[in-house]
């Protein structure tokens, strides 16, 4: 959601600008633009792609300060007149912005009352406006806008006739970084990964001057020194699925989450988990179901008190104390809601940990304690082997805490079974191309179903629901009729029984029905059968990848492209 590239320096800033944006397109966007430095800033923007961009661009013409933009809508429509970046009224500065400022109304109320009328609907060219108002020393007006901004006002700017970029952070990552003959500002590290080998992750509050020859980073007005953090990102390599590439990764990402949260694990952490009168887990979207099957395994496994909650409705569960760790999940680390969840947890003295992706990110800078997946980079919105390294997170922790480690071997079994699965355990047929699919399941598979609902209302947009097998004769059953497709899930032993009954209820009724079981037959019209393995608790890693694959190949077959779906962002930097 809404990347950020800068740069200033002897390199054709055009060029580079560009090259960061085509990274930053997993993100999610529904319109691009550049501003180009120089005597007069040259603005060039549109709805739609970055290639739409590219082909506005002029072919020549030596460009050493820039700015872009991708930008995922919240105030106004997607179109060229709403896409960044935004001119001030005397076309002196231009702005690139990341976040949502709170009190636009009085804002654009002070500005028309100064005579500045706003051409845009957004939020962000009112920072436009509000530096050139402020005259003067461009460092000292970008902080003091910065700093008056009310929400969340991560931005880059550039003046005509100067050569710097300026940078301001506040609520959305930003990082700065010193390259061969330039300077480098970029939302994620990826954009710059091809440029650098290490980066300066700004904190709010904290803004930057940078030329070809300096990265000066500021705070309260006074110039402060920060040591940069190696970037252990790659570029995404070209393929003609991200979804798919991530999928067939997901082997041998566990193997480097196994390692990275081996090493992170301690006794620090295993401790403060067995003291703790309550652990909080706490994600948005694929992240939420993350925590579901972390509640699931810290009360089963480790007879820990546990909840989890939705990032976004953190703010409304019950107390937060000094008793309390809360575990925070989020694949890129700037998820706003969760970040949010975090602090206010913080400021009420509970103990924090991150589960994330991104070792630089806001989520880990943030954070008591950091549990890096390290799974690679995941440019498909749709999260995938990220979700795998999650689940493989939380149960090496849980199994730490209970005193019995996971082992080399079981890493082993685990990644073999998963190469099975994903040769061997397709669901698609034609008849799940439809808008009446349910999946069913009771405990750590409800998580599984859910997770599997979401990825299809992602990527197909078509409706799946996902219930409690149990529930269904409470309600949901009414839906049930012979247009009905139903893929049950079972992965432990004890649920069986449960499980056929609710198979055979739903036969009754016409239902077509699918299992998808390691624990036994369903009596479903149709069987795909996973690998069993050693701890059913960790089954979810297995029965959740024909889930995917599901999902991804419906997509394929509708037509529509898995890996940027509409309306979604990889990164979801808005609250």
């Amino acid at each position: 959601m809404c990347g950020i590239v800068g740069y200033s320096g002897s390199q054709n800033a055009k060029n580079i600008v560009m090259d960061g944006l085509r990274t930053l397109e997993y993100r999610g966007y529904d319109s691009a633009g550049v501003a180009l430095g120089g005597d007069k800033i040259a603005v060039y923007k549109t709805a739609g792609r970055v290639n739409a961009l590219e082909a506005m661009l002029p072919s020549g013409g030596a460009y050493h300060t820039a700015i872009g933009h991708t930008r995922w809508a919240t105030h106004g429509k997607p179109n060229a007149v709403n896409a960044h970046p935004h001119l001030s009224y005397d076309k002196q500065i231009a702005v690139v912005h990341n976040g949502v400022l709170e009190k636009c109304a009085e804002l654009r109320r002070e500005l028309s009352d100064r005579g500045v009328i706003c051409v845009s609907e957004t939020d962000s060219e009112i920072l436009a406006h509000l530096l050139a108002l402020e005259g003067g020393d461009m460092l000292e007006a970008v902080r003091r806008v910065g700093d008056r901004a009310k929400g969340s006002a991560t931005f880059l700017a550039i003046r005509a006739g100067d050569p710097a970029v300026y940078v301001y952070r506040k609520g959305a990552s930003m990082l700065v970084a010193s390259g061969e003959g330039g300077s480098f500002a970029a939302s994620d590290g990826l954009a710059l990964a091809r440029y650098v080998g290490e980066a300066t992750v700004l904190e709010d509050g904290e803004y930057a001057r940078i030329t070809h020859d300096v990265c000066a980073i500021f705070k309260n007005g006074v110039q402060i020194f920060k040591a940069p953090t190696p970037l252990r990102v790659s570029p995404p390599r070209e393929c003609a699925c991200h979804m798919r590439a991530e999928i067939d990764e997901i082997p041998a990402a566990l193997k480097r989450t196994y390692l990275s949260v081996r090493d992170a694990l301690d006794d620090e952490l295993t401790n403060r988990v067995k003291r703790a009168k309550r652990v909080v887990l706490a994600g948005c979207g694929t992240a939420f179901h993350a925590c579901r099957y972390g509640k699931i395994l810290l009360e089963q496994s480790a007879g820990v008190c546990a909840e989890a909650v939705a990032a976004s409705e953190a703010d409304g569960g019950a107390p937060v104390d000094g008793n309390t760790l809360a575990i925070f999940i989020t694949q890129s680390g700037e998820t706003a809601d969760t970040l949010l969840a975090m602090k206010r947890c913080a400021e009420m003295g509970a103990y924090t940990v991150a589960v994330t992706n991104v070792e630089g990110s806001s989520a880990a800078y943030q954070a008591d304690k950091t549990l890096f997946l390290d799974a690679g980079a995941e440019v498909a919105v749709a999260a995938t082997k990220s979700y795998c390294c999650q689940l493989l997170a939380l149960y090496m922790l849980v199994r730490r805490v209970s005193g019995n480690e996971m082992r080399a071997d079981e890493l082993k079994m685990l990644k073999d079974s998963v190469c099975e699965c994903l040769e061997k355990c397709a669901l698609f047929e034609k008849r799940m191309l439809t808008d009446k699919l349910f999946l069913v399941g009771r405990g750590q598979d409800l998580v599984t179903a859910k997770e599997g609902a979401l990825k299809l209302k992602e990527i197909t947009y078509r409706q799946a629901e996902a219930y409690a097998a149990g529930e269904l004769k409470h309600g949901p059953i009414a839906l049930i009729d012979s247009e009905s497709t139903v893929i049950a899930l079972a992965t432990r032993e004890e649920y069986l029984p449960r499980m056929r009954a609710t198979v055979s209820e739903l036969r009754s009724r016409g239902a077509y029905t699918v299992g998808l079981s390691s624990a036994g037959d369903l009596g479903a019209d149709r069987s795909v059968f996973l690998p069993k393995l050693e701890d059913a608790v960790l089954q979810p890693i297995l029965s959740v990848l024909p889930l995917q694959e599901l999902a991804l190949c419906s997509s394929l077959c509708l037509g529509l492209d898995p890996d940027k779906p509409r309306n979604l962002a990889k990164s979801v930097t808005v609250i």
